[in-house]
Parts: C-alpha cells; structure tokens; sequence
C-alpha cells in the first residue's frame, strides 16, 4: 500500500489526512515549521513528526502532498520529484510564471511518477457532469464566478502568511485560482485578463503592532475566453455579511450551467434552475459555503488510492497536471499584471 507523507500542519493535517485516510490511503507522516503545532497534529493524527521537511522526502515515502504557501513549493516539489516520489502539491503552483514552468519541466523528468495539483474539486460529480454535458450550451456567452467570505473580514485577525504578497498570499491565488481551473477544466481557455485586485483591511496585528498586508483580499477580473466569450470573476476574502454560497455559471446559446456546492444544476431552452447531479453539501471537514474543498478531497484520495495501490491510472484522468498549474500561473500573472497597469487587458 502507497505511503502518504504530508508537508504542512493547517489543511494538511486538518482536512487531507482524515479525509484521505477515508478514501483509503495510509497516511504515515507530517512534516512543519511550527514544532508546537507539529506535535500536536502527529500525536492527534497517530502521524510520525518530522520537522524538517526534507528528511519526510527522504523517508519510506511513496507520495509527497505538499500543502503549504506556494513561495515554497518550487524546492519542496523539485526535491520530491527528484527523490523519486509522486508529488500532490497545493494551489498555485508557484509564485509566477518563472517559477511553475520550473516545475512543469521538473514533473516531465519524471514521466512515471505522478505530479499534480490538488484543484480536487474536479473530483465532485457535479463537476465531473458539468464537463460532459457543458456542450448542451451551445457556444458559451459568458461565465460568472461569485465568491464572498468573511473569513478575512475580522479587522483583529492576525497578520500570516496570507498576508504577504511575497509568499504568495491573496484571495487572487488561493481562490482565483480554483476558478480559472474551473473554467479551463469545462473546456473554456483563457486569452487575455483585465483586473482590480484590493487590498481592503491593509494591517494586521503581528506580535505587538500592526503589520502591513501586502496581498489582496478583494478581486475583480474580467477574462476574455477563446471564441469571443467572456468571464466576470468577484471574489472578497472581506465580506462584511454571512458566508454566501460560491457560484460558477456559465451561460450558453441554448440554456445554462450553475455549480454551486456538490450541486450541479442545470436551465435548458429558457427552463428555470433544476438539479441535474450532485446532492446537497456533505458535512465534511473542509466544506463551507465557498466550496465543497472537504468531499473533492476526499473523492480524490478514493482516485489516488485506485491509481497507486489498483495500478488504475485511469483513475486520475482529468486531474490537474503540473502542466495545467503552469497555464493557471499565466492567467494568474497576466491579472496581476493588469492590475499594476491600472486595469489595462493583458495577454496570458
């Protein structure tokens, strides 16, 4: 049986280790920064505790998850991939362009071993219908994505690594780049961006001051997809109201498309919303309104165990490849460069 190793004590340890210990895999290891929260996640987990993240690479590991701010995953993933482990790494990628096509080009020196990127949420079965059936639409029109989470909105929530642009914090990154995976993923390639990302709560405390916050925590893009459609992205990490269910509709010649939750639900030939797959939103670790992250991570673990301990690789199909987080990174990076340029559309 694949032995799992984990890098990172927040999600890591929270959602992916019980939810891939469900679908079947044995998770052995963690590996953090932080030794307080080290030990407690190892012990409360039954994991073997390593605090340094290169001796987990180099233990009797089969796949390396790595789930930790992305100005690391270059090192971590390109150390894995070279030790002759199968790599499951966050979103993004990478910090930029530079960074993932690094990555891409490491992954392709490792042809057998797997590399990819946790965008789980291609694991729901709404999402898996909503891929075969997005050509009942017709020609896309237009896609809009609704994202609005107070999470961040607490002006006394302290300052982490969310915070700062330079390890890669934002809700552009963190949750941008679910969308744009979502709409590549449904067939929609993405040309140019245009785009306004915010920084609305711009200090944190930190220790016994104010530190300032560099990354964005409101984002609005607009990106114009191969064919003439468009798509309109609004995404706050700062809402003031409750926690409202994301939304991803695509409109289409012939009808729409809303995934919303598990839920997929479909309006043909001008019929109103009807449910069409998925069921309500589980009770999992990992779901809020903002996404059902906890069941995709779990029906991923189910298509990791098949493909690692079943020798069914078919199991993976239409997983995202590092190949796919390098072509995120660019639509990621032409926003961010639109956004400097004072909203100017940018080339991907």
């Amino acid at each position: 049986m694949a032995r799992v190793g984990i890098i990172g004590t927040g999600w890591g340890a929270r959602v992916q280790a019980p939810a891939f210990r469900e679908a079947g895999l044995e998770v052995v290891a963690i590996a953090g920064h932080n030794a307080d929260r080290l030990r407690r996640a190892a012990g409360e987990l039954g994991l073997e505790a390593f605090d340094d993240w290169r001796a987990l690479i180099a233990s009797n590991v089969d796949l390396i998850t790595i789930v930790t701010p992305r100005s690391e995953h270059l090192i971590m993933a390109t150390a894995a991939l070279d030790a002759g482990k199968h790599v499951l790494s966050e979103k993004p990628m990478a910090l930029d362009v530079a960074e993932a096509e690094l990555l891409a080009a490491a992954a392709r020196r490792h042809p057998d071993q797997l590399a990819l990127i946790d965008h789980e949420l291609r694991f729901l079965t709404s999402f898996r219908t909503a891929r075969e059936r997005i050509g009942e639409l017709g020609g896309i029109r237009y896609a809009e994505v609704r994202y609005a989470s107070p999470g961040r909105g607490d002006r006394n929530r302290g300052w982490n690594w969310w915070s700062d642009a330079k390890q890669g914090g934002g809700i552009w990154g963190a949750v941008g780049s679910h969308f744009v995976d979502t709409l590549r993923f449904l067939g929609m390639e993405i040309e140019a961006a245009q785009a306004s990302l915010q920084t609305i709560i711009d200090e944190r405390p930190f220790e016994n001051a104010n530190r300032r916050v560099t990354s964005d925590d409101c984002a609005l893009v607009n990106l114009r997809l191969a064919g003439g459609a468009i798509a309109a992205m609004t995404l706050g990490a700062v809402a003031s109201g409750p926690d409202e269910p994301a939304t991803i509709t695509i409109h289409g010649e012939d009808g729409a498309l809303r995934l919303i939750g598990e839920e997929l639900l479909t309006a043909l030939r001008g019929e109103p919303f009807t449910l069409a797959a998925g069921d309500e939103l589980a009770p999992r670790r990992g779901n809020s309104a903002g996404g059902a992250f906890g069941s995709g991570t779990y029906f991923l673990g189910r298509a990791l165990r098949a493909a690692l301990d079943n020798g069914d690789r078919n199991a993976l199909d239409g997983a995202a490849t590092f190949d796919d987080g390098l072509a995120h990174q660019r639509v990621l990076d032409a926003a961010r460069a639109s956004s400097a340029r004072e909203g100017c559309w940018v080339a991907v």
